[in-house]
């Protein structure tokens, strides 16, 4: 199917909450959706999205993808026929050296975009907890402020977007840290940035860190703790499933409120559109 020929489950041209006029149906946002031009086709991903209940997803590209810039471009075609939300991706394969840009990109090329998906660009390997970085907190600081680093942050600043970040864990708190006052998301719950319980001791008072829940468990009492605030929901099709993170979501003993938050309110206000 031609991308000319692809709609979404419900447009909604007027109504960026996700609601019709008059609807009192609770919106759900997959905040976690890899897509590809070709291995992770937008006819797809609606289809498994419409499977699962979900409205609509945070979309970016997949770092298995074989051209990580050509699907990049593919998530804007795909919102301009779509009510998806595009993030631009930065890194690459995290079990390899293997990088699709020779540096970080330039500022400019964040502007149609509603977030980053920044995904092992200094470390080409995932961190379960306790594994060698193979950078001093000195080269951790000098990567995450040489100029091409501010710049790009100074761009997200401008344009209010967040930063899905997976990186080591030292990196993930350094990052933090320096950076402030950028509203960072943490992938998976921090399990592939040090651990779920470490990010949580090191970062969880921050009032600028997000946790997507994609291949994470998240309890009603983390929740009551933290608030609903803190959660997006996420699944990262194709690498876990929309319609079980939905449905989990949705049976927690939790508010309506807290569930709409969770579901697709945070994903919302993060990302400008609400």
């Amino acid at each position: 199917m031609g991308l000319g020929n692809i709609r979404t489950i419900a447009k909604l041209l007027n109504y960026p909450t996700g609601k019709k006029k008059g609807d009192d149906k609770m919106e759900v946002i997959d905040g976690h959706v890899h897509v590809g031009r070709r291995h992770l086709p937008l006819a797809q991903i609606n289809e498994i999205l419409a499977r699962a209940g979900a409205d609509r997803a945070v979309i970016f590209a997949d770092p298995e993808s074989s051209d990580i810039p050509d699907d990049n471009r593919y998530v804007l075609e795909s919102v301009e026929v779509s009510d998806h939300i595009p993030y631009f991706y930065i890194g690459g394969n995290a079990y390899s050296t293997k990088r699709p840009f020779p540096e970080l990109p330039d500022p400019q090329d964040l502007a149609p975009y509603k977030g980053i998906k920044w995904h092992c660009w200094f470390t080409p390997g995932h961190d379960f907890g306790g594994t060698r970085l193979g950078m001093n907190s000195d080269q951790v600081d000098g990567a995450l402020t040489e100029p091409r680093m501010t710049d790009l942050m100074d761009k997200v600043r401008e344009m209010d977007i967040p930063v899905n970040f997976e990186e080591h864990f030292d990196i993930t708190v350094r990052f933090a840290e320096i950076y402030s006052d950028v509203n960072i998301i943490i992938p998976h719950m921090g399990g592939l940035n040090g651990g779920t319980e470490r990010i949580l001791d090191a970062l969880g008072h921050k009032d600028n860190v997000y946790y997507d829940v994609s291949l994470a468990g998240l309890s009603e009492s983390l929740v009551k703790a933290m608030g609903a605030e803190k959660f997006i929901c996420g699944s990262d099709y194709p690498y876990g499933s929309p319609e079980w993170t939905i449905d989990r979501i949705k049976k927690m003993r939790l508010d309506d409120e807290e569930k709409e938050a969770i579901l697709a309110g945070n994903v919302l206000r993060l990302s400008g559109l609400a």
